[in-house]
């Protein structure tokens, strides 16, 4: 079973599965609700009944009494029918993951060789580049940079955010810590947050807790 990594602590808990299996066959493994089954029926892409299917896996592996990922929101993000936790969920190419909390958290996986040269200046400020241009590796934090302001994006559950002017990532030492910050500076909403990352089957993982 590809649940190939489970991570729990004080800011709530982790699983990442592997998307290996064909969606006929992840089917036929969970347990779904007929708004769900509803929903699947609309994706036609193998790729994303993958994505959904392996996310409500996650679901069921991490959270016994399992209950429905609805959305509730105009902004389509995900929320836990009937529970006091709240989720967050992420896709790459490779590996699906899901992160569930009482806090208010964000997360997101990506392939560390992705090719993003094309949008480095929509997402980073100067500051941010100059970072990413002088580091060891810069191909990592690129990547690294990218899904940190993608897990704050989903956190703050809000539009029109302009990764490049309104979300900040405090440079650091990414090869000695795997813990960071950053904020976000919008007209609807200003917060901070602690970031996390971690490598994972040449994927980056980040996620993020509002404080």
């Amino acid at each position: 079973m590809p649940l190939i990594e489970k991570i729990a602590n004080q800011n709530g808990t982790i699983g990442v599965w592997e998307l290996k299996e064909a969606a006929d066959d992840l089917v036929k493994k969970v347990k779904l609700t007929p708004v769900e089954t509803a929903r699947l029926a609309t994706f036609k892409a193998e790729k994303r009944r993958k994505e959904f299917l392996a996310s409500r896996l996650l679901l069921q592996q991490l959270l016994p009494e399992c209950t429905e990922i609805v959305y509730r929101d105009k902004f389509g993000k995900p929320s836990l029918k009937d529970s006091g936790l709240n989720i967050s969920i992420t896709h790459s190419a490779d590996l699906a993951a899901i992160i569930l909390s009482d806090k208010n958290i964000g997360i997101d996986v990506e392939q560390i060789h992705r090719n993003i040269d094309k949008v480095v200046t929509r997402y980073a400020s100067p500051e941010e580049i100059e970072f990413i241009e002088n580091s060891k590796d810069p191909q990592f934090v690129k990547i690294l940079l990218w899904a940190a302001k993608e897990a704050i994006f989903k956190c703050a559950g809000i539009q029109g955010i302009q990764f490049n002017r309104q979300i900040e990532i405090t440079p650091f030492a990414y090869h000695v810590h795997s813990g960071f910050s950053g904020a976000l500076k919008h007209p609807e909403k200003e917060a901070g947050y602690d970031l996390f990352f971690r490598t994972i089957k040449n994927n980056i993982l980040v996620y993020c807790v509002q404080h």
